[in-house]
């Protein structure tokens, strides 16, 4: 019964509560955002010395068995990382889906350090992968480490947790406003205004620590000018382009995580073989190593002939397949973003000399192309707008990027794909293959935003088919919060409140977006 009035105390709208909160949020602001930036930092040095190595390593035999040898050694190691902490292996968003839905329950301490060693070896193996999927779990595990801090509910660890996410994206990024907002359109998929104004408060915090260490530049410096309103029939073209390579991308990353999957070879083997490919290619096409930063200064200081920018876009998707499907620590959010952009320069090579447009208006197609393959991959249109304007520091693509995002969106939803990161949570899950471990009872509040679309607006609580084991315990509307009884009519828009037991929470979530249709 205490805990039961603990949870219920916990999300009331009462100031001492929002307080504390509030400090516990930029504490995870704080410890996410220096987590975050660590990991930043030594990927990029990791990288450097790759990049440093290959400089030297050319035509000299000793050096480049050493840098094989090396290389089975990180493979060796990256099995023991991922056997040691499993829930530190892959890209880090799924695993944050699993425990926010209350299928995982991660070591956070565990989780922090496998995930940063493990992806500073891989960033130094080379491999296609990039660093915002892991930057997403660390923010969320330093997030979970401060709520283990304050002994809170539940209900306060899952939202700690999900601020650390958006921690990870901003200082990943430099983008705050688009890591708020990937939280509440990718993981969350629910409207709840105290972790909105929460996940700001950190997401702020982390951005100061974030531009103190790598200072204040924007992430893409491109030129950029605007499309002639007469030629916006080409952001269709566009668009439809993108969709389909989103549904290929897609297709192409589960299907190779499937048959790496299936594989009877040691886990261990699997991975040296995985950096002795890298490093031969690190070898020869040293372009498309590691996470995408290469390439995209490629672009930034001139624009390859379009011969290479085809080349240089299949190699880094096969390489990035490659890499992906070995489960190795490291996210496929910038090699997303990367790829995007080697679409748009090679769309912009086509159309632009074709139709007589300005030569630089190819960046902006760059630029509004990273933004729509986000969308037609991640299905996240909303997420990929604000981030690529607050890596871009311009707003002037706002409504060329809302077209072409939404197209891309469209095309392989209709074709049946699922966005990518639902479909390797399901993965996850299936291959884990977990029944869910009982735990302490412990009360989750959780809310759910009811949709326009659904069949029980105007319903009576009694009427609707709530899960047995969950209780509706107030309704937010209009901003006012309301103790409802059974004969309470549920409307649109109405934010309802339902608390449950922590063993029962993962099914009882499942039961009720089912039931409100999300």
């Amino acid at each position: 019964m205490k805990s039961l009035e603990k949870t219920l105390k916990s999300v009331s709208e009462n100031p001492l509560y929002i307080f504390r909160l509030t400090i516990q949020g930029v504490m995870v602001g704080i410890f996410a955002g220096l987590m975050v930036c660590l990991y930043r930092f030594l990927l990029a040095g990791s990288e450097s010395v790759l990049r440093d190595y290959l400089s030297i390593i050319h035509g000299n035999v000793l050096y480049i068995i050493l840098f094989f040898i090396a290389l089975a050694l990180m493979g060796l190691l990256i099995d023991w990382l991922t056997k040691w902490e499993a829930d530190s292996s892959g890209s880090g968003i799924p695993q944050i889906y699993a425990e926010v839905k209350g299928h995982m329950e991660a070591n956070w301490a565990k989780v922090l350090f496998s995930k940063i060693v493990a992806g500073v070896l891989t960033a130094l193996g080379g491999l296609s992968l990039g660093p915002e999927g892991p930057s997403v779990q660390i923010g969320g595990m330093a997030g979970k480490g401060i709520a283990k801090l304050f002994k809170g509910s539940k209900t306060d660890e899952l939202r700690l947790i999900l601020v650390g996410s958006a921690v990870g994206i901003t200082a990943a990024f430099n983008a705050p406003l688009a890591g708020v907002i990937f939280v509440f359109e990718e993981i969350n998929h629910g409207f709840d205004k105290t972790l909105i104004f929460i996940a700001l408060v950190s997401a702020i915090v982390s951005d100061f620590i974030s531009k103190m260490i790598f200072g204040q530049a924007t992430i893409l410096s491109f030129p950029i000018i605007d499309v002639p309103l007469e030629s916006y029939w080409i952001l269709v073209v566009l668009g439809l382009f993108i969709g389909i390579l989103g549904y290929v991308y897609n297709v192409g990353m589960i299907k190779s995580s499937d048959i790496v999957a299936n594989l009877r070879i040691p886990s261990w083997l699997k991975f040296v073989l995985v950096f002795m490919v890298s490093g031969v290619v690190a070898l020869t096409i040293p372009e498309i190593s590691d996470g995408g930063h290469f390439m995209m200064d490629m672009l930034d200081m001139a624009i390859p002939s379009l011969g290479v920018l085809v080349l240089l876009l299949v190699l880094k998707y096969l390489f990035s397949m490659f890499s992906f499907s070995s489960g190795a620590p490291g996210g496929i959010f910038l090699p997303i973003l990367v790829l995007g952009a080697y679409i748009g320069a090679v769309f912009g090579s086509i159309f632009v000399p074709a139709l007589g447009l300005h030569n630089d208006l190819i960046y902006r197609f760059i630029v509004i192309s990273m933004a729509g393959f986000f969308a037609a991959t991640v299905r996240s249109p909303i997420t990929g707008i604000v981030l690529l304007a607050e890596m871009s520091g311009s707003t002037e693509s706002l409504v060329a990027m809302i077209v072409v995002s939404l197209i891309a969106y469209v095309v392989p939803t209709l074709l049946g794909n699922e966005p990518i990161y639902e479909s390797l949570y399901d993965r996850l899950l299936l291959r884990k293959n977990k029944e869910y471990v009982k735990k302490p009872s412990k009360h989750v509040m959780s809310e759910y935003l009811v949709p326009l679309n659904c069949n029980y607006v105007n319903f009576k609580i009694k009427d609707i088919p709530f899960p047995k084991n969950a209780i509706v315990v107030s309704v937010i509307r209009n901003g006012k919060y309301i103790i409802p009884t059974e004969d309470f009519q549920i409307r649109y828009s109405d934010q309802i409140q339902v608390l449950t037991d922590s063993n029962d929470y993962p099914f009882v979530r499942q039961e009720i977006e089912d039931l409100f249709g999300d």
